[in-house]
């Protein structure tokens, strides 16, 4: 008699759960995105660091994660056409500005 209760209230808290929600709410959220809002316009002599954080692992947005010198962080939107441009300048930049690598020779 308890089993066919038990059976019972089972089956009615599964059927009132609607299908699916689960699946659809893992869908419809970005818990993991770092970034909620975004913007276009950044000077370049205040920015200390850039990240640029690809899709993956719950949020499904390329992200741009700029650190300015005075230790905020903004985040920058990836299909603006300026955005791209200060990527590709501060790519030049970088590749210009780091050392060589140290050569060492071995004497005989």
């Amino acid at each position: 008699m308890r089993l066919q209760a038990a059976a019972v209230l089972l089956s009615v808290l599964i059927g009132s759960l609607p299908p699916g929600q689960a699946i659809l709410e893992a869908y419809n959220t970005n818990l993991k995105c770092s970034c909620s809002k975004v913007t276009s316009t950044i000077r370049v002599q205040y920015i200390l660091r850039l990240q640029v954080l690809p899709p993956g692992n719950g949020c499904p947005n390329t992200e741009i994660i700029v650190h300015l010198r005075n230790k905020l962080t903004i985040c920058l939107n990836p299909e603006a056409q300026r955005v791209q441009k200060l990527i590709a300048y501060l790519q030049r930049k970088n590749l210009r500005s780091t050392a060589p690598a140290p050569v060492m020779k071995r004497g005989p």
